[in-house]
């Protein structure tokens, strides 16, 4: 479990808001670091020469936080909020990416 690419301040909130245990957090982290590594073995071509660690870093602190929050809820049992906070997160990147494309 690494805590390496997840911003501190954050992370923290969330593990306090949660009321996460030290496994409950261990989890979870490592859930955010398994869907990262699965982006980064389906990276595009363009982006096929980067490390995993290249990739990781490359990976903005909003999209770390939401995959470990995520993930925390899911370990809490709680599927629906989980559900809808992924659902919420997947609108507002495709809205700005569309909205940069214009």
């Amino acid at each position: 479990m690494s805590f390496k690419n997840l911003p501190l301040l954050g992370t923290a909130e969330i593990i306090g808001a949660l009321n996460l245990s030290p496994k409950q957090t261990a989890a979870a982290a490592n859930l955010a670091h398994r869907v990262t590594q699965s982006a980064w073995r389906r990276r595009p071509p363009h982006k096929s020469g980067q490390t995993y660690e290249e990739f990781a870093a490359a990976v903005s602190a909003c999209a770390w936080l939401t995959m470990f929050e995520v993930g925390a809820l899911l370990i809490l049992g709680r599927h629906h909020d989980a559900r809808i906070l992924t659902e919420a997160s997947r609108s507002v990147h495709q809205a700005a990416h569309t909205g940069r494309r214009r």
